[in-house]
């Protein structure tokens, strides 16, 4: 997501001031080694027994689980490329929805499906935050690399990413609401 730049002011001088954002996002919690129990500077294994154990919190467990992942994102990616490449030769249904793209003048292919980490949130009201993926109009799919559990999981989240992909190209979706907010239900209701 795209950060919010300042809101700026004017000046008498015409000069442009920073000014607050108000911001209607929840705030999203930091780790505090102290009030959790986990500590990103000791060994992950004593942060794992730890854990065992019951001596970090469910906060510091949402910590420890990101942190692995930053640490593992290069091998996440690897593996998800690699699912994704036997994904469109191999699957029936991934390369059913290529040529319906296809047909639709569209183009789905591993040059814009990409796998990155996509880092979850946790809020102060303990609610986490996760995706597995996501299709844009201007760039293609993202496919979570660290969120993916095996290669059939892969496969239904690049599916359901490409009928949203068939859907811009078919119907026209206002996917922003500006137009209908029920374009955007509707294809997260199908799928």
């Amino acid at each position: 997501m795209a950060s919010e730049a300042p809101a700026s002011t004017s000046t008498p001088t015409g000069a442009a001031t920073p000014g607050p954002v108000p911001s209607n996002k929840p705030k999203e919690v930091v780790n505090d080694p102290a009030r959790t129990g986990f500590d990103p500077e000791t060994k992950w294994w004593m942060n794992y027994f730890k854990i065992l154990s019951g001596q970090v919190t469910p906060e510091g467990q949402f910590h420890f689980r990101e942190w692995r992942y930053r640490v593992h994102e290069e091998r996440d990616c690897k593996r998800c490329e690699d699912y994704r490449d036997w994904l469109f030769t191999y699957s029936p249904v991934v390369r059913f929805m290529s040529e319906k793209i296809e047909a639709l003048n569209g183009r789905l292919d591993p040059s814009n499906v990409v796998c990155r980490r996509c880092p979850a949130h946790l809020e102060e009201d303990g609610q986490v935050h996760r995706q597995s993926g996501g299709f844009s109009p201007n760039h293609g799919i993202l496919l979570c690399a660290n969120e993916v559990r095996d290669r059939k999981h892969l496969e239904d989240t690049l599916a359901h990413e490409m009928v949203h992909a068939w859907d811009h190209l078919r119907w026209k979706v206002d996917w922003t609401g500006d137009k209908d907010l029920k374009h955007a239900a509707c294809t997260e209701r199908r799928v």
